[in-house]
This record gives C-alpha cells, structure tokens and sequence, in this order.
C-alpha cells in the first residue's frame, strides 16, 4: 500500500519502498513526501527544480501541454509536430490536471481500506491453510503408524497360528510313524 511519494522519482511508494530509498547510496537524496502531503497538495508531485527538456528538440523546455496528445512539448513541437492540435502553456492548464488527479485520487482512497483488508484476509487465510496443512499431515502419520501396528499384530498373529499348525502337523505325522 502506497504510503508516500519519490519526488526524483515521480512514483508512489510503499514502507518497503522507502526503506530501500534510504538504505541505497543511489536514493538517499531522493525526497519522499507523506501520501498525506501528495493528497493535500499535488504540487508535490512535481519535482523540485527539476527542469524537462524536449527528448526531439535538443535545449528546448517542456513548457506547454498538449491537449490532444495528453503529452508534455517544446515550442519548436507546437509547430512542426502538434500543428492544429490543443494546447497550452503548463502553468495555466496545471490547477485543472491537479483537480482531475486528486478527484481521480478520491475513489482509490476509499478502495486502500478494502485492499488492505482483504490482504490481510488472504495472510489469515494462508496462515489456517498452513496449519491446516501440518495438522492433517500430523493426522496421516498417526493413522498410517496405527495401521502399521494393527498389520504386525496380525502377522505376529498368523505367523503364531502356522507354527500351532506346522508343529500339530509335525506331531501328528510323528504319531503315524511311530
């Protein structure tokens, strides 16, 4: 469950991942900020001072988004590549995309509870099918062991009934001849 944000890494991150931020050499500046905090204000999920650049016009700053590509362009993209397309310049189109993300935020708040609940209802689970599990084992290992014992009383048994038998035999014949 996501219990804060990378502001490097502009991802949602749980404990699990925060532990490891802290812990790699590679992740110790990065900036997480409470889920709290991202929720309040989502400014927090730009980070700070991080300026992006065009990946198709070398130096040129991403300042305008366009609309119709759902996609963060330069100057130089307005003209030669979103020409007749919807756009503006991020900071007037920004207060609208962070209402759209915080209401979109809203309906994943309410389902956190219900994930976590039915997490911990699996883990619950687990753990009685697991008992369950060494219990019944438990359960044929003292059966079959019964079984072995009620199969040498019976052979201790037949094994005594045919050494009566070979030795009434014996005498019997032992009788004849005499």
């Amino acid at each position: 469950t996501a219990t804060g944000f990378c502001r490097d890494c502009s991802k949602l991150v749980c404990d699990k991942c925060t532990e490891i931020h802290q812990a790699w050499e590679d992740f110790t500046t990065h900036q997480i900020v409470p889920i709290q905090d991202v929720e309040a204000d989502a400014a927090n999920l730009i980070p700070p001072k991080k300026v992006l650049y065009c990946p198709k016009h070398k130096g040129k700053k991403l300042k305008i988004y366009c609309e119709t590509c759902n996609e963060l362009i330069c100057s130089n993209c307005t003209i030669r590549l979103h020409q007749g397309h919807h756009y503006d310049v991020i900071s007037d189109t920004f207060p609208e995309h962070k209402r759209e993300i915080l209401d979109q935020l809203e309906p994943v708040k309410h389902h956190l509870a219900t994930v976590d609940q039915a997490l911990h209802t699996f883990d619950a689970r687990s753990r009685e099918i697991q008992d369950q599990k060494a219990a019944i084992q438990e359960e044929i290992h003292v059966r079959i062991d019964q079984l072995h014992q009620v199969l040498e009383q019976r052979r201790t048994g037949l094994i005594g009934q045919l050494d009566q038998l070979t030795q009434h035999k014996v005498k019997t014949l032992a009788a004849q001849r005499d």
